[in-house]
């Protein structure tokens, strides 16, 4: 195999998973949709799966020279929460978020107790939302015009996320405003 066709199969690989990681999505969705995937709910505490999440992201923060930061208060309670699609939802919010950040700027993760409720909220210094899409960008296929560069993606990131934190009991909201960064909040039941 010669330098071009090992760069060739490189490419093929790379976007052959993305390709399995955008179906998998959607049948994950569709799944979520229909009331046919399970949950496992166990009492746990969230913040080991935001820093796994973090984890995760680390190498694209780092690229993009983003300050990521977590603040997190003590003795936040537990929560019945499955861990791998909670987790997953985490993935999807926080990627975002680094995603639509541009080099140098700043994401930081909240987690609070409030209300009985477990708030997790994503803050990003990203170009923002404008207020017709601070809705439909929790539907599948979308992602809002921020009048910046546009950026890959399939729109249903946040849809999976939104299906997640509902069969969870909770609620997900995003606030904005153009140029100004976004706010990305789920709150789960304690």
């Amino acid at each position: 195999v010669t330098e071009g066709q090992k760069n060739l199969l490189t490419v093929l690989e790379k976007e052959s998973n993305r390709l399995i990681g955008m179906l998998n999505s959607l049948l994950d969705l569709s799944k979520m949709e229909a009331g046919m995937m399970s949950f496992n709910l166990e009492s746990k505490n969230i913040r080991p799966l935001i820093d796994e999440a973090v984890e995760e992201i680390g190498p694209l923060v780092e690229a993009k020279k983003i300050n990521l930061e977590v603040m997190a208060t003590e003795g936040l309670p537990i929560v019945k929460i499955d861990s791998e699609r909670i987790l997953q939802a985490l993935r999807n919010i926080i990627g975002n978020a680094v995603k639509f950040t541009p080099e140098a700027g700043r994401v930081r993760i909240s987690v609070r107790s409030i209300d009985h409720q477990v708030e997790v909220s994503v803050t990003d210094t990203g170009p923002g939302i404008p207020a017709g899409n601070l809705v439909t960008i929790f539907e599948k296929f979308q992602q809002a015009r921020t009048g910046g560069p546009s950026i890959q993606g399939t729109g249903l990131g946040l849809a999976i996320a939104k299906q997640i934190i509902t069969r969870h009991g909770g609620k997900i909201w995003a606030e904005s405003k153009s140029g100004q960064g976004s706010t990305f909040i789920f709150v789960l039941p304690v």
